[in-house]
């Protein structure tokens, strides 16, 4: 025990090191030691130097020792934000043992130590301090409300659902957007239509707060969500719109397709990607005429939602749109190509490797690869490994092994001797799949 300690305050000793790894590797020897070397880390959390002391709590947390409970509780007052941060993690990893002490700092003095007490609570997932850390939704201390309201969410705790309620409808953006942040982790329906009323709120941290947590309780949002889009505003019909295509229920369909006809511009452009998120065929012929739509933003929206469809039947409403004056929406096209997979879309991606803007032409050797048709292809991605953008070149080495292509080897093989180390990788990462690469390998050397 007394080497352990010694060794302890040796290794103690090189935490100073300015590198991180070294730090890191330290750190492990310390957790090697382990409970012998907790009196010694201990009073390293009063070292002058805050990178000791931020890698001491580090290291009892990963060891895990109950001794080490007070001096991180300590800790969670340290003059560092990192330190603290570091202790926080290390009593959350201590676990259950450390419940008591952190609610004792939960309603200390220390603003510090109460925020980070609660977060600690939170990641240890010990439900029965629910009621605890809600007393502190009423904290004087904005910090220890949103952490004991970021807690509450990580317990999911169910009897916090009515407090994080109040706390949405606060006047503090970032209480508010923890809260919706929070009621989205528990899932519960109850909270469904206080997010829906969060959708209008004046900042738009709260409303994507509130639009990912209907997203996240899923399915059963959809009834509420569908009857505020047919009676809201237009910044509710936007929201409302884009969760119904996150969720992606059939029964929005129809709700979708009408608001392709939605005076407000954004609405269309998030009802056309939702249709895609349904991956129904029967949309196709709704969006194909947004496709010349005279807002470049609804038509590559459209393209989106034909991409969603994943169906054949679309390609050819998509490859349409590779001349488009807009270089994003030619770019969306081949991406969307790509998405679809089909082998019609080959002809049309082909094309695209030849247009004038590099994103394209890169996402077409991309989505060349990923649908596997060799026959065409590789003549052209052979071309394309000789393209002025590295991009494209990188591209269409990796697509070229995607599809086997041995006889682009040589041309492959040349390509090792580029100036860009990206280019190069690529092409020995082609080379690998091809089985060339101990070739490729002795003709650089």
């Amino acid at each position: 025990m007394a080497s352990g300690s010694k060794r302890a305050a040796a290794l103690i000793a090189k935490l100073r090191a300015k590198s991180s790894a070294s730090r890191d590797e330290v750190i492990g020897e310390l957790v090697k030691i382990g409970a012998a070397a907790v009196p010694a880390l201990g009073k390293a959390l009063d070292n002058k130097d805050y990178k000791v002391r931020m890698a001491a709590a580090e290291a009892l947390g990963d060891i895990g020792d109950e001794k080490a409970i007070p001096p991180l509780i300590e800790a969670l007052s340290d003059s560092s934000k990192n330190t603290q941060a570091a202790a926080a993690e290390a009593l959350a990893e201590i676990g259950d043992a450390a419940v008591p002490a952190l609610l004792d700092a939960l309603i200390g003095s220390d603003q510090s130590a109460r925020k980070w007490a609660a977060e600690a609570l939170g990641s240890i997932g010990d439900t029965s301090v629910a009621q605890q850390l809600m007393n502190r939704l009423n904290d004087q201390n904005v910090e220890v409300q949103r952490a004991a309201v970021t807690a509450l969410g990580d317990l999911k705790s169910k009897r916090a659902i009515e407090p994080l309620i109040l706390v949405l409808s606060s006047d503090n953006v970032d209480l508010a957007k923890a809260a919706a942040e929070a009621l989205g982790k528990i899932r519960s329906p109850v909270a469904i239509e206080p997010l829906i009323g969060a959708l209008s709120s004046s900042s738009v941290d709260v409303r994507r707060a509130a639009s990912d947590s209907l997203a996240a309780v899923g399915s059963r949002s959809v009834p509420k969500l569908m009857e505020a889009i047919e009676a809201g505003d237009s910044v509710v019909r936007r929201w409302g719109v884009e969760i119904l295509g996150q969720i992606g229920d059939k029964r929005a369909q129809n709700l979708l397709l009408t608001c392709l006809e939605d005076g407000d511009e954004r609405v269309v452009r998030y009802a056309a990607v939702a249709l895609g998120g349904l991956g129904s065929e029967a949309s196709i012929r709704h969006l194909a005429p947004l496709l010349r739509h005279d807002n470049k933003d609804i038509r590559y929206a459209a393209v989106e939602g034909l991409a969603g469809t994943k169906s054949a039947k679309a390609v050819k409403h998509v490859a349409g749109c590779l001349s488009d004056e807009d270089w994003v929406v030619r770019l969306t096209c081949a991406c969307a190509l790509g998405e679809i997979g089909s082998r019609t879309c080959v002809d049309p991606l082909l094309r695209a490797l030849k247009d004038k803007e590099w994103s394209v032409r890169r996402h077409a050797a991309i989505g060349l690869g990923r649908i596997g048709v060799k026959k065409r292809s590789v003549p052209v991605l052979i071309k394309a490994l000789g393209d002025p953008k590295e991009l494209v070149r990188s591209a269409a080495a990796e697509a070229l092994g995607e599809l086997g292509a041995e006889e682009a080897v040589e041309h492959l093989r040349e390509l090792l001797r580029d100036d860009d180390a990206k280019v190069v990788a690529a092409a020995e990462q082609a080379l690998v799949a091809l089985g060339a690469m101990p070739e490729a390998a002795a003709a650089v050397g």
